[in-house]
């Protein structure tokens, strides 16, 4: 895979939340989703909008240049692959207001579990922090937000 994918929301992300209205747009989400999409990566709306509200919801995005490769749905690599549109969109980035995020400083260190082949090239830097050998997980403890920190890192970094 050399694409990520992208899920990201509607109400509260790509527009100001006025729901059921449409809000003002988030141009800076929108810019950055339609540069993603230029360089390869494939977006899916994801949102809780359903029949006449998701019509107005894709025709407002695609009003605003945003035209997505999938919505509510998987795409169709991803359908073939699970031999089924599983309820779960499956991304390597999900994008929504209500996200959490850990600091900064600190996502350096989690450790991602994956099956090998869906993360494909999506890991963020050279030192990957992706693996499918739970054995190597032996060498992290649980934290917050149910991440993975190294341990010699954490016990380091924790206030004494």
């Amino acid at each position: 895979m050399n694409f990520k994918i992208i899920a990201v929301d509607f109400d509260g992300t790509l527009c100001e939340n006025k729901y059921p209205e449409i809000g003002e747009p988030n141009k800076e989400m929108i810019t950055y989703l339609k540069d993603r999409q230029s360089n390869g990566d494939k977006l899916i709306l994801w949102t809780c909008r359903i029949d006449e509200m998701l019509d107005n919801a894709v025709r407002w995005c695609h009003n605003k240049g945003l035209i997505f490769d999938a919505v509510n749905e998987n795409l169709p690599s991803v359908i073939a692959e699970f031999g089924t549109d599983t309820r779960k969109i499956f991304a390597n980035e999900y994008i929504d207001d209500r996200n959490v995020w850990l600091p900064s400083e600190k996502t350096a260190d989690i450790l991602y579990l994956c099956d090998g082949k869906q993360c494909g090239d999506s890991c963020p830097s050279t030192g990957c922090k992706h693996t499918s050998d739970i054995s190597h997980a032996k060498n992290f403890c649980k934290g917050d937000y149910d991440s993975y920190w190294e341990k010699e890192k954490r016990d380091r970094d924790e206030p004494k």
